[in-house]
């Protein structure tokens, strides 16, 4: 096999996974009112639940990016595809709000180490310049499971219920991960192909000692931080529409059906999986900077919180698509993250540096989650149908407006982040 079909199957397999792990990542948003139903729950109990899977990603943030340093990709996506697949089946037969919390955690473990891994896959079989290109290409690949995780899974939970649709979901994973298993390899040398970036090519696998030695000097840069707060701006709000409060929302304030507003949502996911590798191409081959585009984006990103968090200036149904659209657009930004990250850091040790990234941004996700259900029962008139809260405009108009809070707070993050012209400047004193 020739190094350019190899790389290419090395992104592909992780790909059908990672699907998956964002399917998950958005599915509450579509079963949640059925989540309400059948374990009676209120919406910070369903913010909980849905926050246990950003909970366990900033959990597992340092031990994803270890494993993927030591274990070696390949293992690590197979293992992880494993749990994400039992804990989906385990979810769709959930008896009680404990077990479905169970297999919601075993979900959240499993999808924790996809990303993490396929990026330091990516630094094995792709060149330094094209990282940033590569890590959009994910976020496609991700967006992809958000679509799916739209009008599909709807159509899908109205045909066959909720719980049977996540048994079949379960079992598809289970199959992929034995495929990751199969054919992954950790580096091209593994096939006899040449390396593509031999300063990544000591030890097959560091130790542990050796990894964690690293952790402090990443969290001691300063230069680490501003595109981790940016990026968490961005996609804390993101994912908390999207992921969670999305459907609800386009139901209960414009009155349109669980399809049609998952179709409305699904745009998001189409703007991100389009604008992700659209932006990473424009940074490394077009403008050859980082800054620049991530200022850009988070800006527009911010200004299109302010129609879904001010009195008065609500959208018009008609143009809510192309709003989501340019919303989804403009968070693609965030991809680069961890070309950013990466850039400032020990190129030796790519998965916990960027692992580290996945710390405090989904700490921000599950946090965001209960503030915002919390600020919607808090300003909850009483009313229910059919055994499920309905939140008037206002309390909506509350939790988004923390999001436009968050959302503002990216762009000055954004401001200071340091320029590298797409090369790493861990060892510069000066840029």
């Amino acid at each position: 096999m020739s190094l350019r079909g190899a790389r290419w199957l090395m992104l592909l397999v992780p790909a059908s996974l990672y699907v998956f792990s964002w399917l998950h990542r958005v599915a509450p948003a579509v079963v949640a009112e059925d989540l309400m139903r059948a374990f009676a729950i209120t919406a910070a109990a369903l913010g909980n639940l849905s926050a246990i899977y950003p909970y366990v990603f900033a959990v597992m943030a340092l031990v994803a990016g270890s494993l993927a340093d030591t274990l070696g990709p390949r293992w690590t996506i197979a293992l992880g595809g494993g749990t994400l697949g039992l804990g989906a089946v385990l979810f769709g037969v959930a008896p009680t709000f404990g077990v479905a919390f169970a297999g919601r955690l075993l979900v959240g473990l499993g999808a924790s180490v996809m990303l993490i891994a396929w990026l330091a896959l990516a630094a094995a079989w792709f060149r330094p310049n094209e990282f940033a290109t590569i890590s959009g290409f994910t976020q496609t690949v991700g967006n992809v499971g958000a679509l799916v995780a739209a009008t599909p899974l709807a159509l899908l939970v109205g045909a066959v219920g909720w719980r049977a649709t996540f048994v079949v979901i379960g079992g598809v994973t289970l199959v992929l991960a034995a495929a990751a298993a199969t054919l992954v390899r950790d580096r091209p040398e593994a096939l006899g192909l040449p390396a593509v970036n031999p300063e990544r090519t000591g030890p097959a696998a560091p130790t542990v000692r050796e990894v964690v030695r690293g952790v402090p000097g990443i969290v001691a840069n300063p230069r680490t931080w501003p595109p981790i707060l940016t990026a968490a701006g961005v996609y804390t709000t993101q994912i908390t529409f999207l992921g969670l409060w999305g459907v609800p929302y386009l139901t209960q304030v414009y009155g349109l059906s669980r399809v049609d507003a998952a179709t409305l949502a699904s745009m998001i996911a189409i703007g991100m999986g389009v604008g992700a590798p659209l932006v990473g191409w424009l940074s490394d081959r077009w403008l050859g900077l980082r800054r620049l585009p991530m200022v850009a984006c988070s800006a527009i990103y911010a200004l299109c919180w302010v129609p879904l968090a001010l009195p008065g200036l609500r959208l018009p149904v008609s143009l809510l698509a192309p709003f989501f659209l340019l919303l989804g657009l403009a968070s693609a930004g965030l991809v680069l993250l961890w070309s950013c990250v990466r850039e400032v850091n020990d190129p030796a040790r790519v998965g916990i540096a960027v692992g580290f990234c996945n710390l405090p941004i989904f700490l921000g996700i599950a946090l965001l989650q209960w503030v915002t259900g919390a600020i919607l029962d808090a300003r909850w008139g009483g009313l229910e149908v059919a055994g499920a809260r309905v939140y008037p405009p206002a309390a909506w108009e509350a939790a988004f407006g923390v999001c436009l809070g968050l959302a503002a707070a990216a762009v000055v993050t954004a401001c200071l982040v340091t320029e590298t012209r797409c090369r790493n400047v861990w060892r510069r004193n000066e840029l």
